[in-house]
């Protein structure tokens, strides 16, 4: 093969994978951004992993899939965890406005071991200076 002919085939490639690359990372992120809260758990919220790739969605991951990948009332009654607590309370927006409450303590919708907190985040500032020193 001819060296020039390598060379645009590899500059071909880089490029390929950097287009990819950065078509994959801005998709995720404006997913994550049409959900109400998402720094807590980043990747977690619908993957299995925290460097996730696109098969290891979790149960709330396939969901929000299957949702067209958008937050609303039916995803946030929805308990895609099974654990008890409709994805919308364990966001924080239990109408799926997409505008999370303040002082909620929330929790991953797509892990059935993680729950919300049933003490709002005032009454755990009280209880925890009281044991402060």
């Amino acid at each position: 093969m001819r060296p020039k002919l390598k060379l645009n085939i590899i500059v071909i490639l880089v490029f390929a994978v950097v287009i990819f690359a950065a078509g994959t990372i801005m998709s995720r992120d404006e997913y994550m951004r049409s959900l109400p809260v998402y720094r807590h758990y980043k990747c977690l919220l619908c993957h299995k992993s925290s460097s996730p790739v696109s098969a290891d969605l979790n149960s709330f991951g396939s969901d929000f899939k299957k949702n067209g990948y958008s937050w609303n009332n039916a995803l946030a009654m929805k308990d895609s965890d099974a654990d008890g607590y409709p994805n919308g309370d364990e966001l924080g927006d239990k109408t799926g406005d997409g505008v999370g409450e303040v002082g909620f303590e929330y929790s991953n919708p797509g892990d059935p071991m993680n729950v919300p907190n049933s003490i709002d985040r005032g009454t755990w500032g009280i209880l925890k200076s009281l044991f402060e020193d």
